[in-house]
C-alpha cells in the first residue's frame, strides 16, 4: 500500500512538471524590454554605414543614428559566450527600422538577436543582445509568446504587417483619382495666380503639396510656389 501511494505521488509530480514546462519557457517582458519593443524597434533611421567592424557599428554608428532619429539612447551588445565576433565587418545603408537593421546585421552570419528582460533598476534591462543562434528574432530562444520559435513569431509579425499595408492600400484613393484631384487644385492655383490672387494661389499650392506630395503635378506645384514666394 505504501509503495502504491509513493508511486502515485511520483506520477502526479511528473505530470505536473510536464504540464508546467511550456509555461515556464514563456517569460513576461520587463518594463525595459517592453519599452525597447514598443518604442525602439519600430523607429526608422537613415543609415549610411560603410563596411565597418561590428564593434564600431553597435558602439557608435547605430546608437548615434538612433539618437538622431528618436532622441532616445540605445543599448546594444553581444551576448557573452555565444561567439559573436566583434571584428566581423558589415555595411548598413538606406532607410530602415531598428529591427530591420538588426535583421540585416544577423542575416549573412545566420546570427540572431533578442531583447533582454531584467529586474527593475538593472542597467541591462531592455538591452538588445546579438547571438549566434539564428532562431532568435526579438526573443531569446524558447521565450517567444505562446512558446513559439522566434522565426515562426517573425513570420507572423511579417504577415500582420503585410495585412496592415493591404488595408492602407484599400483605404487610399486610386492613383488616377489622386492625380485628378491634384491637377484640379493646380489648375485653380494657376487661375488664381493669373488673375492676381497670389495669396489664394499660394494656399492652393500648399494644400496640393500637403495632400498629394506624390502626385504627377507635385513637382510643378512646388516650382510655382517657389516663384510666388519671391
Amino acid at each position: 500500500m505504501r509503495r502504491t501511494l509513493i508511486g502515485c505521488g511520483l506520477f502526479a509530480a511528473a505530470c505536473l512538471l510536464v504540464i508546467q514546462a511550456p509555461q515556464a519557457a514563456e517569460v513576461a517582458d520587463s518594463a525595459g524590454a517592453k519599452m525597447t519593443r514598443e518604442k525602439r524597434l519600430p523607429v526608422k533611421m537613415k543609415l549610411d554605414i560603410e563596411k565597418k567592424m561590428l564593434r564600431a557599428i553597435i558602439n557608435d554608428d547605430l546608437p548615434a543614428a538612433f539618437k538622431e532619429a528618436a532622441g532616445l539612447p540605445l543599448k546594444i551588445d553581444v551576448f557573452p559566450g555565444t561567439g559573436v565576433t566583434l571584428t566581423s565587418s558589415f555595411e548598413l545603408k538606406g532607410e530602415m527600422t531598428l529591427a530591420e537593421a538588426l535583421d540585416k546585421l544577423c542575416a549573412d552570419k545566420n546570427w540572431g538577436w533578442f531583447v533582454h528582460s531584467a529586474k527593475p533598476g538593472d542597467q541591462k534591462d531592455g538591452m538588445i543582445y546579438l547571438t549566434t543562434n539564428g532562431k532568435e528574432h526579438g526573443y531569446k530562444d524558447g521565450t517567444a509568446p505562446g512558446g513559439k520559435d522566434t522565426k515562426e513569431a517573425k513570420k507572423e509579425t511579417g504577415k500582420k504587417e503585410e495585412m496592415k499595408k493591404e488595408e492602407v492600400k484599400k483605404d487610399a484613393p486610386p492613383a488616377n483619382d489622386t492625380d485628378k484631384a491634384a491637377a484640379a487644385l493646380y489648375d485653380k492655383a494657376k487661375l488664381a495666380s493669373a488673375t492676381g490672387k497670389k495669396d489664394m494661389a499660394r494656399k492652393l499650392l500648399t494644400e496640393l503639396l500637403e495632400k498629394y506630395p506624390d502626385s504627377a503635378v507635385a513637382a510643378d506645384a512646388k516650382k510655382s510656389l517657389e516663384k510666388l514666394g519671391k
